[in-house]
């Protein structure tokens, strides 16, 4: 058995790169939005890391708004003082843009500098390589400057109590404390379930930013479809642990994008990995019977996805032996096969691009 893990690919990797820049005397601009109308290009992750050499990570949606804020963070890496960007889209802005429609946004980019908030910074870098919630807490100061805490899933709060205080003080909280009030720890903790960035007013002036780990797929066969599937999916911001008793099959040569590989047979994988209600479990395996025990095996787990390759005939033998070994109609009816969105594939790839959308779709749609 073996494992290895990857730098998350998608906004999650911006902390453990700002911890790195910040241990190497590094300075940065970190760019997050603060809340949104209308029709923008953003989501909940996005997030841009403009370095001093003038590289970037991550994105806030690309365009117009993005030159803007790339535009104010250099203006940031010069002066280290934060700056509010407030964004409006006409509709005929939009128009000029290529855009549908407008929308408005605001965008927090302040500097990244060795030292300032490490502590934060380090707590959410951790809780992302260990795959843990957490949310950053950004007090803000009306005069420009910020605090920062960070809430994490075991209860603990981390962070500076001077910056915190200070920043307390100038947003206007009646009493500057170190630690999260009543309301504002209601609030975060609402942030941490609901996985929704929050821009509050009250107690005090501040933003929520969960940083929630992707769900996992579960990739259990090594072979031809499972290279292009892992390689969407990972594209796609899942987490990605490829399963394969084959050593020859489950490497790094051939999934250089998997958060994890696993030499392992079916059964001692379900014996070592966790599946919860939030983990998605595709059989693409060398044989029908392994594809059997991996969808036997998945239904004896609370798995959000299960899904089986194989024809229609394939499937429907498959699933009558599974009810001879006790499965109902149920247990059979979670499972998705044959697995993928319909979309007339027949390539390799094609097949991949139809089994991603499906988990795409199950991840999105709240089914």
């Amino acid at each position: 058995m073996s494992a290895a893990k990857q730098m998350p690919s998608d906004s999650r990797g911006i902390f453990p790169e700002i911890v790195r820049l910040q241990r190497a005397g590094q300075r940065a601009v970190l760019a997050t939005p603060l809340w949104h109308t209308g029709s923008v290009p953003l989501v909940a992750e996005s997030k841009l890391l403009l370095r001093d050499d003038g590289t970037m990570l991550g994105t806030v949606g690309g365009g117009l708004l993005e030159a803007r804020v790339i535009e104010v963070a250099q203006q940031v890496l010069a002066t280290g003082e934060s700056q509010t960007l407030e964004f409006e889209l006409t509709q005929d802005e939009a128009a000029r843009t290529g855009m549908i429609c407008g929308g408005r946004c605001a965008v927090l980019v302040e500097p990244i500098e060795p030292g300032r908030d490490a502590a934060v910074y380090a707590a959410v870098a951790h809780a992302v390589e260990s795959y843990q919630p957490a949310v950053v807490i950004t007090l803000l100061c009306s005069e420009g400057d910020s605090g920062k805490l960070a809430l994490l899933s075991d209860g603990r709060t981390v962070g500076d109590p001077q910056r915190v205080a200070q920043a307390s003080a100038c947003a206007g909280q009646a009493e500057a404390c170190p630690i999260l009030s009543e309301d504002l720890q209601a609030i975060a903790e609402d942030a941490l379930k609901s996985g929704r960035p929050r821009f509050i007013e009250e107690p005090i002036r501040a933003h929520l930013d969960p940083i929630i780990p992707p769900p996992t797929v579960f990739v259990f066969g090594a072979g031809h479809v499972a290279i292009p599937v892992a390689h969407i999916a990972a594209l796609a911001g899942l987490r990605v642990v490829v399963i394969d008793d084959r050593a020859e099959f489950a490497n790094r040569e051939r999934f250089p994008s998997a958060d994890e590989l696993m030499v392992a047979s079916v059964k001692e994988a379900f014996r070592t990995v966790a599946v919860d209600d939030t983990g998605y479990i595709v059989a693409i395996t060398r044989g029908h019977a392994l594809d059997e025990d991996v969808v036997a095996n998945a239904l004896a787990t609370p798995a959000r996805y299960i899904g089986m390759i194989g024809s229609k005939r394939k499937v429907a033998g498959i699933f009558g032996r599974l009810r001879e070994r006790g499965f109902g109609d149920g247990d059979l009816a979670r499972v998705h096969a044959p697995i993928g969105v319909d979309i007339s594939a027949e390539t390799i790839e094609e097949i991949a691009v139809s089994i991603v959308a499906e988990l795409i779709a199950v991840r999105r749609s709240g089914l």
